[in-house]
Order: structure tokens, then sequence, then C-alpha cells
């Protein structure tokens, strides 16, 4: 049953608060006169969000672009791949997916008012489907105003907050929708080796890739994914890419020229194989989620070191609980190749701990 919209403004109220000033923008003479009248007058309310998301999505068109990626074919430039991306620093940096810029030689940046400018690839990581360009030559100054870094919040937002999905889907132009975050942590849909995804249901179609899922006060909370996925118009779903990792891919990249990874070196137990290896385990008092299992300790590695051997379950790395191997990839990925941590472990009928110094992968 749909939701009638003076409910809806009357949850807008309750949400923001009522009579406090939500938006950058001051509210037009109407919203201030029914304000003042009566401070819970849902239109009143409404016209607040409205605001502040109308200001959120004007502040986003200085920052959020059209990316063109081109190949070289014989004597000419060909169009390769489009996407979208957001300027990220003051001197020109822009984040964007790692699948619009694979393969791709050459780059071109296409801003709201259809100006454009070269870009050069500065480094990507396709297990967590980032990359990152720079702008080559003067920084441009789009529809006359300046160009805005879009600031990263990497504090993961709360279930059921209001956000913007921007970007230039279907090569449409500048593009902005509407919808709330549904969950946290989305993992095992094939996209990239790492996936722990925000998931929302702003409309996103191919062409958004790489543009900023953002909340209402123009702040990136993650960058969209829409390889592999069919168009959400339809009230399905959407992913995008917290904005904690998008931070750690642009350091890795401007400090150390590439994305660094930690390793641990291990293999493990198949999964298709793993829950006929657990039987033994289960006889034994296991009675853990983890479906981690090592199948060897690499010679001379940071888990042989630690005397972690074949058959020890991984239940935990750091704080991270394991339960399949995509939490663990993602654990790993997560952590510093410098860092030292401790690693939960189920072996032989009990529980024990190994402190780990992680290398580079």
């Amino acid at each position: 049953m749909g939701w009638k919209i003076p409910a809806l403004a009357a949850l807008l109220a309750a949400a923001f608060g009522a009579g406090r000033q939500t938006s950058i923008l001051e509210p037009g003479p109407a919203s201030q006169e029914r304000a003042a009248s009566d401070p819970l007058d849902p239109r009143a309310a409404a016209e607040q969000v409205s605001l502040a998301f109308q200001a959120a999505s004007a502040e986003a068109a200085q920052s959020v672009v059209q990316i063109r990626s081109y190949r070289q074919r014989r004597d000419s430039w060909r169009p390769h791949q489009e996407g979208s991306g957001v300027v990220v620093s003051d001197d020109g940096q822009i984040v964007t997916n790692h699948h619009v810029v694979d393969g791709g030689t050459r780059f071109e940046i296409v801003f709201t008012d259809g100006s454009k400018a070269p870009a050069k690839l500065l480094g990507s990581d396709d297990s967590v489907d980032l990359a990152l360009l720079q702008l080559e030559g003067p920084i441009p100054s789009p529809n006359g105003l300046p160009l805005r870094p879009m600031p990263l919040r990497t504090e993961l937002p709360p279930v059921g907050e209001l956000v913007l999905a921007v970007g230039n889907p279907l090569s449409l132009g500048h593009t902005v929708t509407l919808g709330v975050v549904n969950g946290h942590g989305r993992s095992n849909l094939d996209i990239a080796e790492y996936e722990n995804y925000i998931q929302t249901d702003a409309a996103i179609n191919p062409g958004n890739s790489g543009g900023p899922l953002v909340d209402v006060q123009g702040r990136a909370i993650g960058i969209t994914v829409a390889v592999g996925l069919e168009s959400n118009n339809d009230g399905g779903l959407a992913f995008a890419i917290p904005a904690s990792m998008v931070r750690r891919v642009i350091d890795d990249i401007v400090e150390h020229g590439r994305v660094r990874r930690a390793y641990l070196g291990v293999q493990t137990v198949r999964s298709y194989l793993v829950e006929r290896t657990l039987e033994e385990d289960r006889r034994s008092g296991y009675d853990g989620f983890s479906r981690v299992k090592v199948k060897d300790s690499i010679a001379n590695t940071p888990a042989a070191r630690a005397g972690i051997r074949a058959g020890d379950i991984i239940l935990k790395l750091g704080d991270n609980e394991i339960r399949g191997t995509q939490t663990y990839f993602n654990a790993l990925i997560e952590a510093d190749p410098e860092d030292t941590i401790e690693i939960t472990l189920w072996r032989a009928g009990r529980t024990l701990t190994k402190s780990v110094k992680l290398a580079e992968r």
C-alpha cells in the first residue's frame, strides 16, 4: 500500500527534528511562515528536507564528472568505456571504478557544463574495483564555479538514512536519484574480490559506476558499483563501496603509487569440500560458524612463522569474525601490510590465539 504524502512528511519531520534547521539553504518565506505558525506542519518539514537535498545535489554538480576512456586502434582513438567519477582533492584527483578505466589508455573528463579536460591514471585496484585519475593541465571551473572536492564520510551510515545516487547513467548527463540505506556488509555478489557493500534502493544504472552515494550534507558515503547489475529502477537494489575503503585506496595510491595488500600465507580448503572436513572437528566439540579451514601453511610466510598449520579453523582475524571465504578476504584486504594482528583458531578441540605480523602481498 502506497504512503500518503502527509504521512511521509510527518515521518520526515520526526526524523529531522521539528522546527530544527537541517538545510544549508534558508527556506522560502512560505515555509518560514508555516514553521512559525505550526512547527509540526508536515509541509514545512518536507520543504526543509527537499531544500537540504537540493543543496546537496547542487554541490555534487561541482564534484561529479563523466569519465570517457579510449583505446587506440590503428590510427584513431575509439571509445572504450563510460562511467562516472567524483573529484576528491583540490588538485583534481578523481576516484572511480576500476572497470570504468580498465583497458583504456586515454581518459577524458566531462563536467556538468559540457567542458572537457584530459586525465591520466594514477593507480587502480581490481580486487576492490576502484581507480584514481588525475586531471592534467589547469584546474577547470565548470559552470563558472570552483571545482569542489567532495568530502568522504568514512563512518557507515545507519540503515534507513536518506541518500542520493549521483552520476551519468546511460550517457544522459548529470542525474540524481533518491533512496535509503538498506543495509551494510553485503557480499557474495561476484562483483569483486572485496565485497563489503552498502546496499541502497536509489536507482543506479549503467554509467552510474564510479559516482558517489551522497548524504544530505553533500558527503560521499560510498562509490556506486553498477557492473554486472541490472537497472534497479523497478525497485531493485544497488551497492556502493564504503568511503572508508575508498579513502584507504586513495591514500595508498598517492603515498605508494599502488594499492598494498596484506598477506598471511595460507591455502584454505575449497568451500565445496569444507563441510566434509569439518565432521571430525564437530566430533571434537567444534560448533562455530567459520567455514575457513587451513589446507596448508606456506613456508616462510607470516602464517608459517606464527605456527598456523593445516587443519586449523580460522575464527577471527583481529576484531573480524570469520564465517566464510568472503569475510576472510575482506578482513585481509582491510588490514595494513605492517599490521600485527591476533588470529583466533580452533585446533584439535580447543581455541587458541596467535599473534601474526602480516607481510605485503
